[in-house]
């Protein structure tokens, strides 16, 4: 199969526009030689003289106007497949695929694009929900939100908020186990774990430790050690986006020590290279949505049932 070259259409339109090839050579700002040059070399790609030259004039063979006529139209649907795509770095058009991760409930990061959907009506959106970082590749998305430590140096992220867990029991294993007194107690309480075993702590404000502990029950998913803590299972470390419901109807308690609190890093994680105005809008918009808020931000509004519950129990 030919391979479809621009390569002496726009010398071949000069010429045509400008009457001459010394015209259009003029336009382009190169040599006449060079528009001759072109010229030839495109009719012999194409197989068919295409300018009938004479020593007094200069005027277009049948074939050479028919396809005068297809050069045109090409180079104005380029034109305006130019402008269509200026608009997307000018104001927030298009498509945009977002990815939010399961693992941790997506109900809130949904409701801020929600919100930021209604914003923008002339954006077309794609939520997906992953359960595995690996599932993912960057290149299919235009945001994904990362939780943690960025371990690729390469990645182009915004640090635009906090993930919040908490340490959390139902009322009846508080009421039949008390809470502990510090993360080595909780060795001998029942612990609802992820995967690996292990909660979180702030050792201080840079540096994180992971309690290894021994349970009956883990999971993958914030949302499955949610319902296993409403059962009275144990203790779980849970982000506060997840069980905020529970919190404000009292199916779950938290533990109110500064310890018990695990702030994780959310990153907004997107592509190098010439960022759209659709995805810089909706970045923008996340940083706005926690502007004012430094750690703990997915409480409220939990948080003055929350506080509230604490006061009972004191």
């Amino acid at each position: 199969m030919r391979l479809v070259t621009w390569r002496g259409i726009e010398e071949f339109l000069a010429v045509v526009e400008t009457g001459s090839f010394t015209g259009g050579a003029e336009s382009l700002g190169v040599s006449k030689s060079y528009v001759s040059k072109m010229v030839s070399e495109l009719e012999a790609r194409v197989g068919a003289q295409l300018l009938q030259r004479t020593t007094r004039r200069l005027s277009l063979t049948a074939a050479g106007d028919l396809f005068h006529q297809r050069c045109q139209e090409m180079r104005s649907s380029l034109l305006d497949v130019e402008r269509q795509l200026a608009q997307f770095q000018e104001r927030p058009v298009g498509r945009l695929r977002v990815g939010l991760s399961d693992v941790f409930g997506v109900v809130f990061m949904s409701a801020i694009a929600a919100d930021f959907g209604a914003k923008h009506p002339e954006i077309s959106m794609e939520v997906v929900a992953y359960l595995r970082e690996a599932e993912l590749a960057q290149e299919q998305f235009d945001v994904i939100i990362r939780y943690g430590r960025l371990n690729d140096s390469n990645l182009k992220a915004r640090l635009f908020g906090y993930l919040s867990y908490c340490l959390c029991a139902s009322p009846d294993y508080v009421a039949r186990h008390g809470w502990p007194d510090s993360p080595a107690d909780l060795a001998s309480h029942l612990c609802l774990t992820d995967l690996g075993g292990h909660f979180l702590f702030h050792d201080d404000e840079t540096a994180t430790s992971r309690a290894k502990l021994t349970g009956a029950w883990k999971s993958n998913s914030g949302i499955a050690l949610a319902t296993a803590a409403r059962h009275g299972l144990g203790i779980a470390q849970i982000p506060i986006s997840v069980i905020r419901e529970d919190l404000v109807e009292g199916r779950l308690l938290a533990l109110d020590r500064e310890w018990a609190f695990y702030d994780k890093e959310v990153w907004a994680v997107f592509s190098p290279g010439m960022m759209p105005a659709a995805t810089r809008a909706f970045i923008d918009h996340l940083a706005m949505s926690f502007e004012h808020r430094k750690l703990r931000p997915w409480m409220e509004p939990a948080m003055t049932a929350l506080e509230a519950h604490l006061r009972g129990r004191q």
